[in-house]
Formats: C-alpha cells, structure tokens, sequence
C-alpha cells in the first residue's frame, strides 16, 4: 500500500531528481520508483497518497497559505524562539528557506537520540491535512509540529517545509505538467478536464453524471460551490517587461485594463450564489465565526457584511445581479472582479481611495450600505464553467466569446458587465505600450496581456501560462531618489526593519520625511547600508523636520536617525498613489554614485501621481530614459576586477587612510567570515588604519578576533568562542573606534565572548 511507503523513500527520490540537471534523468529515477511503488497498490488510485506530494501546485484539498517568512513565524512561535531571529535569516526563495529553516530546527531542536525515517505517508498526509485546516494560531498545530520535528532527519524536514510552500517542483526543476507526462502521456489532458489526480492515475477521463431530472449532481462536482485559487497573473519586471510576453504570449493575446477591486469567484446554481476570494475565504454569508468579527470606523463597531448566498438575500449583491441571467445560465463559475460604482458621479470608482468617490470615502467592499453614495457593481472577465460543462480546458478566445453571448441578457455598468479587451499579436511591443500609456493616464492600477488559446490553470502563476500584469513599477519613469534618514530595526511589517525618507524641501532649505519602507534590497545590501550608516542617534539632525518641526526623539532600542554626513541615497518604485501614501514602495537601488543632495525634491515626491500618468514602458531590456543611467552605476558589493586598461579609465580613486599608531599597533586580530564580505573588508581597513597586523583566522599568535556574523551561532563564530583562546567582538566597537578615530574600550554590548587574561584597552 502507498500509504505505508516511509517518507524518507520518497526523500532519496527527490534528492535524486532535484540533482540531476538533465529532464530526461530525472524522469527516470521518479519513473524507476514510482512505477515499484503502484506495483504494491491494489488500485492505482491509493498512489494519490504518494503523488500529492510530487505535485504541491496541483494540490487542491489543503491550502496553508505560506511563504517563507509565515513558515518561519509559526515554527519560531512552535519553539518558544525569538521571530525576529528566524525571519531576519530566511532567504525569500523558498528553496533556500526551506534548506535553511530544515538545519535550524535540526540543529538546535534533534538529538542524536531521536527517531529518524520512520513517518509513513498516511501519517505525514494526516498531518498536513490537519495542518491546513483553519489558522495556523492553534497551539494544537504547534504540539504536532513539535512532535514530527522529533521523528523526521533534516532532509525529511526540508522536504516537508517544501511541499508546505508549495515548492517542491521548483526544488525538483521540474513543473507539475512535467511530472504528471511522467505517469503518463494522457495525464495532463485528465487533469485540465477534471482536476482530479485519482482520475489522472486511473488514466481515463470521469464522465460527468446528471440527474434524472437534469440538474447538477453538487455532491459530484469537482468544480461548483468548491472553494479552489484562482489562476494568477505573473507580474513582468522592468527592462525586460516584453521578454516573457514575446515568449510565452503566443501568436495572439488579449489587452485588459486592470481593475482595482476585489478579484472574486462567483459560482452560480440556479437562485443560489457563492462569492470566494483568491485567499479561499467565503463572503456569501455572515457565519457565527464572523459575527463575532468586526472593525472599527470611526469609533463605531461595524459587524462584516456579506455578498449574500441566495436571489432571496434582499439588499445583498447576490440579488441585484439575479435578474441580469439568461434563464438557460442555470449553473456558472466566473473569475471576476468587485469595483465600487459612485451613484453621484455614475461612474466607476477606479481606485478604493478618496479621490475616486464623490464623497471623499474610503469604503471597504464589505462595508457598504444602502444609504452611501458607493455600491458594489461586478466585472465579468473569464467564463470557466457553464450548465454542467467545466471549461477550463478550453482556450481563452473561446471562454470569452461564450462570456459575450451565453450567460447574461443584460449588462450595466453599475451591477454587471462584461470587461471589453482589445486584441493584439506577436511583434505588437508599441500596442501593449500604447494601451499602458493610455490605462496610466485614465489613473488605472495597469493592464492584463493574456495568451488568446490559453486554458485556465487553478492557483498557479507561471510565465509559461501566458497571464501577465503590468503596473507602474514596471515602468523606469516611476523612480523616486529619497534620502534615508532613520531606521527602525524589526517595526516594519512581519519583523522587517523599517527605513525611513525624506525628500529636499526647496522653500525650506532642509529635509522633510516623507515615506516609510520595509521591503526591497537584498540581505547583503542591507547590511552593508547598516554599516555605512554608523551609529544611530537619538535625536533627529538638524537638516531634517516633520511638518515643520523637528521630529520626536528616538529611544534606544528602537533604532535611531542616520547622521546627515552618512545619509544614503536610495531609489525607490511605487504603483501609484492612494490616499496621499505610496502603493506597494519598494526599495530598488542603493544610489552610491548619487550625493544626497541631488535626491528627489519635495515637491517631486508630492506630485508622484502626475509621474505615474505620465510613465511609459520602456523600448527595449536595459533602454534607460535618463541620460545619467547611461553610464553603468556601480554596484556597492561588487568587488571589480583591477585591469592596467580600468586603471586608465576609471576616476582617480579615493586614497587609503593613512596608518595610525594606537593600541592595537602591532597586535595580531583575526577577523572571521561571516554573512556580509563588505562587513569584512570594512573590519579589516578599519584594523589596518589603527596599525593592527590582520589574519583571516585565528592562529597562535592571535590576541583579538573581530566576529562579523550578526550571531555567536554562526559555525566560524561558534568556533571561536569554544577554543576561547581570545576575545571575540563584534564590528560595533570598530565602527564606534573608526566614527571616533581613536581605539577605545569595548562595551559588554560589543562583546561575543571575552577570555580571562586576556588582551584588553587600557583607558
């Protein structure tokens, strides 16, 4: 039986596959295996057991809704550790995060003594099954997962924090329609008519049984009043926008206006309607769970309001767009989306902002009552499902040509309709920026380009679907070049350290904060801005004021303002502007070629909207149309190769720091690896200056040693602090001997570990 195959069999598969370069390789070893394994099954359908974990993208019944940094808060809440620790260490590609969070636990969590390859697949679907059922807050779920840490090695882990993220073809390099070719030659087709992996392993397609009366068999249904994801769009970057729409769009696509709304579901059976988000929650009824629900507005408590489950839901959203159907339409699904619809100025609320409502309300779609000047109106965009008949097999060009003519009598604009698209074809670059040009200066979110024979594939995002969304962020025009002037370590959003700008106020001669950030840059890159930072301030510098006043006081621990001589340039991209704040900003370059004082002005920043109208895509991957990014930036962590022909065409460089005599004149320190090479090279010039005799490792001689990971877990730092034949600091006291130039006593603050009678700063 599937069910009783260990885990750990299953592992060595995927390790197999998942080192292997080459597909046809890897289609042996999972074919080798898998074909052992359905010879022990009485019926090819128990292989279900096994394949689910193969192709996590397919999976349809358990939803965790995790990305690393979610993984890393439940495991951290599991064993009583700090968040900040573990989200602060996690890659953001869930490959690694995997890798990474498997050694955490097992490290610091297993023993020698405890179990290992002994979890069976029943065991382990019982438990992920349990895992994805309702919010992960549950200390039930935390006592299991505590429990299978104890019974399962760390490749088990990693595979299993894999499939939780739904990664596992991507740690395979292989796509889920890969994988299921390798069952066999028919199963991809199964699967787009059925969605069902037992009927893809019988090999056969279900047919559909209606009954004697003509109606649905609900029960039967793999797709009606069925909670399932959405397919997604992928969005395009900047520079190469077209490279993935050239290649995966096809000979035809389709141009959609993005909407700004609530992407929705509505299932539809006769007088009954469901309305399922993309998030997999249920809006069509208030349930006892959401009674108990509410937000506050304005001081008053507003229970959730639903969209209503039945035609008979009088006032509800359900009930105004019944009488819109054909009566043939007696069952659909559509993918579709929520707007606001402003009864005043008859027209559609482009944004859920205040500048788009003739009141100046902001309104929560589940918030809107019969007396506001808003009401809900739907957008039709994908017809997947009509009387009985899925189609999510079906092309695109045809879904929407039934969209147009079946299910609807009638359409308005402030109930129900359906979204006009224009068509396009392969070499068409200016239509698709011609139509965003257009969409940006109608003020709306971006635009869709969707393959026109592309077939609709549950919960998945992929470039190779042919789906893809384009916003401003896309567009180089957006770019906004801020100061950075504070920061808060771990106050940003899921313990992100939060960056704070500002921009150069013209009529006042100083700078005014303007924007708070927490994501963007790399790991490293933050790091290295850290250090360039310097020590942080309790009180904010002179240049800097908040609505003309000087901004409060930092505490310590907090964080602090950055010092005006060691402001940093930052650039940053945005989609737009909604209620006076930045949508969605992100942190993109670390402008070291751009002094502060040439970042973007005041003014500029309070005029951003009129910069996002105005943006263009880009004519070609790495076309610039500032005249400045024609010279190449140079990059902060990039060490360049030294050429006699660099030399010559480089500026003159900065010259080194003369030696200064000190305490450590002489003295031997060693500093170690750490996470960040620039930190290290930063420690060793610092060293250098003060006449010190630098070593990568520590050896007899060493009397000091310089730790540049953040942590004393890490293996170099560890090491050090268990030979403890010397000190061991952190770059804090060099940075705070560097911003004094004078080699002080180190603080207990700056120190890892400190040996007895050993090498000390005399005062």
């Amino acid at each position: 039986m599937a069910a009783d195959v260990l885990f750990d069999d299953i592992v060595g598969v995927f390790n197999k596959i998942g080192r292997t370069s080459n597909l046809k390789s890897k289609q042996a070893n999972f074919q080798k295996s898998f074909d052992a394994w359905k010879q022990a099954c009485e019926s090819p359908t128990d292989m279900t057991a096994i394949l689910r974990f193969f192709v996590s993208d397919y999976e349809r019944f358990r939803k965790f809704d995790m990305g690393p940094t979610k993984l890393a808060s439940f495991l951290a809440k599991t064993f009583h550790d700090v968040r900040a620790d573990y989200v602060a260490e996690i890659s953001k590609d869930s490959t690694k995060a995997a890798r990474q969070l498997a050694e955490k636990i097992s490290e610091e969590y297993r023993t020698e003594n405890d179990e290992s390859a002994v979890v069976k697949v029943s065991e382990l679907n019982e438990f992920l099954d349990f895992l994805a059922e309702g919010p992960m807050d549950d200390q039930k779920k935390r006592d299991r997962m505590s429990k299978l840490v104890k019974k399962c090695s760390e490749d088990e882990l990693e595979w299993i924090f894999n499939i939780i993220l739904r990664n596992v073809e991507s740690a395979l390099g292989a796509p889920s329609n890969k994988i299921l070719d390798w069952v066999s030659p028919s199963a991809c087709a199964i699967w787009d008519q059925t969605h069902d992996l037992k009927a893809v392993l019988k090999g056969k397609l279900v047919e559909k049984e209606e009954s004697g009366s003509g109606e649905i068999d609900e029960e039967g249904d793999e797709h009606l009043f069925k909670i399932w994801t959405p397919m997604l769009l992928q969005k395009q970057k900047r520079g190469d926008w077209y490279a993935s729409i050239e290649k995966f769009g096809g000979p035809k696509f389709f141009l959609q206006v993005k909407f700004d709304g609530e992407n929705v579901l509505l299932h539809k059976k006769g007088n009954e309607y469901r309305w399922f988000t993309r998030n997999n929650n249920d809006f069509s009824k208030v349930s006892f769970c959401r009674l108990k629900t509410s937000i506050r507005t304005s001081g008053h408590t507003k229970i959730l309001q639903e969209y209503g489950d039945s035609s008979l839901a009088i006032g509800k959203l359900s009930s105004r767009i019944h009488s819109f159907f054909n009566k043939e339409c007696e069952s659909a699904i559509f993918n579709c989306e929520l707007m606001l619809w402003d009864k005043k100025t008859k027209r559609l609320c482009r944004h859920n902002d205040a500048s788009t409502t003739s009141d100046a309300q902001v309104l929560s779609f589940r918030h809107v009552k019969p007396d506001d000047n808003q009401q809900l109106t739907v957008v039709l965009f994908d017809l997947l499902y009509l009387n009985g008949k899925p189609f999510f097999g079906a092309p695109l060009h045809q879904r929407l040509e039934m969209l147009k003519i079946a299910p609807l009598k009638k359409e308005r604009e402030d109930t129900i309709f359906v979204a006009k698209y224009e068509e396009a074809s392969r070499n068409s670059r200016e239509e698709i920026q011609k139509f965003f040009e257009v969409a940006m200066q109608n003020n709306e979110e971006g635009i869709v380009v969707k393959r026109a024979d592309s077939v609709y594939v549950k919960g998945q995002r992929s470039a190779a679907n042919g789906w893809f969304k384009l916003k401003p962020s896309a567009s180089k025009d957006c770019d906004l070049d801020l100061a950075l002037v504070a920061i808060h370590p771990r106050a940003g959003r899921n313990g992100k350290t939060l960056y704070r700008f500002a921009a150069f106020d013209e009529k006042s001669g100083k700078f005014r904060l303007c924007l708070g950030c927490s994501y963007g840059l790399t790991r490293e890159t933050h790091e290295a801005i850290g250090f360039e930072c310097g020590q942080l301030l309790e009180e904010a510098p002179e240049e800097l004021t908040f609505y003309g006043k000087r901004p409060n006081r930092i505490s310590k621990g907090d964080g602090g303002y950055i010092d005006f001589e060691r402001w940093q340039v930052i650039k940053i991209t945005s989609n737009g502007v909604r209620n006076g704040k930045l949508v969605d900003p992100v942190m993109r370059e670390w402008r070291v070629d751009k002094p502060v004082d040439q970042c973007n002005t005041w003014e500029e920043f309070s005029d951003y909207a009129t910069k996002v109208q105005d943006c263009k895509l880009g004519d070609n991957a790495g076309d610039s149309d500032d005249e400045e990014a024609e010279e190449k930036k140079p990059d902060p962590l990039k060490v360049e190769k030294i050429t006699r022909k660099a030399i010559h065409q480089t500026a003159p460089v900065r010259l080194k720091r003369a030696k200064l005599e000190s305490s450590l004149s002489g003295v031997e320190v060693a500093v170690l690896q750490g996470t960040s090479e620039t930190i290290r090279r930063k420690c060793e010039e610092i060293l250098k200056h003060f006449d010190a005799v630098v070593v990568k490792g520590i050896t007899p001689s060493t009397q000091l040693c310089i730790a540049t990971a953040p942590k004393p877990t890490h293996p170099k730092t560890a090491q050090a602090i268990a030979s403890n034949t010397c000190t061991v600091l952190k770059p804090a006291w060099l940075e705070r001997c560097n911003s004094d130039d004078l080699i002080q006593p180190w603080t207990d603050s700056e120190v890892f570990h400190v040996v007895d009678g050993g090498f000390q700063i005399q005062n």
